[in-house]
């Protein structure tokens, strides 16, 4: 299971290095702004958790589109990577927020109950038993909130997706694998980054010593490159669990395209689990409609997309994705659209 993981990740990562290199660009420039004037500039407080903020904004972002890379097809990422902040990325905000307070009540709580019973041990006992205890604590109390934070940490490829998991599906997924979440999400990303950053940590110093102390972005680059793999390590392992789920066959049938073809509109009800994709649809319409006219888009968004033509403002063609289907909707358009539909 280890090795069929690692050698996963390092084949997708490898597979899409390209990728991930255009869609991390702009991160990786903001990033060394921040990197820039957090080191070289004096700033004010305020002016620091601005900046703290937005780091953690383009890690967010950074960390969306990495997972979407590695686990969907390249047609479902766009080109230079999603930077909407939509429900997806609110919700993963969130639920890191969530996660985040949930733990630390967790540690909270077990710390001030092991600092009791280590007093009453001390008491009874002598210093040396307490201190062995307290070790013990330490160490069960990190393995713990490791296990934990790990296994629900499934729940970001997820939101990535768009398949969210809650908290209590992360745990029952992975409850069957709660070793390997542990060290795949946990203990080997951290051995990695340790390694990586001490490696390279000194080749950056040495840099900066010998050519000029402006190569600290060379931290940022670095930062990306620790992160995209310990990301990949996280998604590959989400992917690994949910390829041994079960399979639950339905009954439930494909739904038929259904043609409503009135005076002045035309609309295709789709249901998306026909062999096509919402990007695919939107290039199929701009690629039928642009040579008529239709070449302004006036929303691009993750549900829906318009295009409009300039010289018959009152026209338009629309493609939305909700509620597990694609309605594809013409206005005042004599050519309707041809799809590429299996």
């Amino acid at each position: 299971m280890y090795k069929e993981i690692i050698k996963r990740t390092l084949d997708l990562l490898f597979e899409k290095k390209y990728i991930l290199m255009r869609a991390l660009f702009i991160p990786f420039l903001i990033l060394c702004v921040i990197e820039y004037f957090s080191t070289h500039i004096m700033i004010s407080k305020s002016t620091f958790y601005i900046l703290t903020a937005l780091s953690f904004l383009v890690t967010i972002i950074m960390s969306i589109n990495v997972h979407r890379i590695l686990l969907l097809s390249e047609e479902d990422t766009p080109k230079w990577g999603v930077y909407k902040f939509g429900q997806r990325e609110i919700s993963f905000i969130l639920k890191g927020i969530g996660l985040g307070l949930l733990m630390a009540l967790v540690f909270f709580s077990i710390y001030f109950i092991s600092l009791f019973i280590g007093k009453f041990i001390q008491g009874f006992f002598g210093s040396n038993v307490a201190y062995f205890y307290n070790i013990l604590v330490v160490v069960i109390l990190v393995g713990f909130i490791g296990m934990i934070t790990s296994r629900i940490s499934l729940i970001f490829p997820s939101i990535a997706i768009d398949k969210p998991l809650d908290f209590g599906d992360a745990l029952v997924l992975s409850k069957n694998y709660k070793l390997l979440v542990f060290m795949m999400v946990i203990v080997f990303p951290i051995v990695f980054a340790l390694v990586v950053n001490f490696v390279y940590g000194l080749a950056i110093k040495f840099l900066m010593a010998l050519i000029s102390p402006d190569l600290s972005i060379l931290y940022s680059l670095l930062n990306i490159f620790i992160t995209v793999f310990s990301i990949g390590f996280l998604s590959v392992t989400y992917e690994y669990i949910i390829s041994k789920q079960p399979i639950i066959e339905t009954q439930e049938k494909l739904n038929e395209i259904e043609f409503i073809d009135n005076e002045n509109s035309f609309k295709m009800i789709i249901d998306d689990r026909y062999d096509t994709t919402y990007e695919q649809l939107k290039d199929d319409l701009f690629k039928q409609y642009t040579p008529l006219g239709f070449d302004e888009i006036v929303v691009d968004k993750d549900t829906s997309f318009m295009l409009k033509n300039k010289d018959n403002p009152k026209s338009y063609i629309l493609v939305t994705h909700m509620n597990n289907e694609f309605i594809v909707e013409t206005f005042n358009v004599k050519d309707k659209p041809i799809l590429s539909i299996d």
